[in-house]
């Protein structure tokens, strides 16, 4: 739940620089149900957790300081949580991001005992998905992109262990049987859609 801690941007947190946690208890119970915090310093609570006691459940982030939740992070036990661990022993299970209240969402990751496994996003902001990655042990192995707006990929990335592009493969007629691209339309580095 790193979301919570750290001075202001690019600054570690120090005593005299981190962000000031304050928790919210239920009246009835005494456990606690929310940390808020400020974690870029500005003076504004951009964070907000929500807890059953030690276990978190989700997180909330205005990441951009506009004032509007911008980002939900959904938490979860795995059945070999230690309950002494941080939090609970609660990890991320999923994560949606948006322009903020009443917008659309353009961005969906799925993790896997808190790993990131799988990422959907809407990149143009026309309402579809048209990105989707791939990941194996946090690291990205494949990207699929719909660079045509069909609505399905047509370009797909393959990734090596160091983040290089290994394989570009195309589905240049929508069927989804994809086939090695021309070597001319291989990216030079790893950084395409990132």
């Amino acid at each position: 739940m790193g979301a919570c801690g750290g001075g202001a941007a690019g600054e570690p947190a120090t005593a005299e620089n981190a962000p000031k946690v304050v928790p919210s208890y239920n009246r009835d119970t005494g456990r606690l149900e929310r940390l808020t915090s400020d974690r870029n310093g500005d003076g504004r609570v951009d964070t907000w957790a929500y807890l059953d006691g030690r276990s978190v459940e989700r997180i909330e982030l205005d990441r951009d300081g506009d004032g509007a939740v911008d980002r939900i992070e959904h938490y979860e036990l795995p059945a070999s949580a230690d309950p002494q661990a941080p939090f609970g022993g609660a990890v991320i299970a999923r994560a949606e991001e948006s322009a903020g209240p009443d917008r659309p969402v353009t961005r969906r990751e799925s993790y896997e005992g808190g790993v990131l496994r799988r990422v959907e996003e809407d990149v143009d902001g026309d309402g579809r998905v048209d990105k989707w990655e791939e990941h194996a042990g946090g690291a990205l192995v494949r990207m699929d992109l719909d660079l045509q707006k069909r609505g399905t990929p047509d370009r797909r990335l393959m990734y090596g262990p160091r983040g290089d592009v290994q394989r570009v493969e195309i589905d240049s007629d929508g069927d989804g049987v994809f086939e090695a691209a021309p070597a001319t339309t291989a990216p030079t580095t790893g950084s395409v859609g990132r």
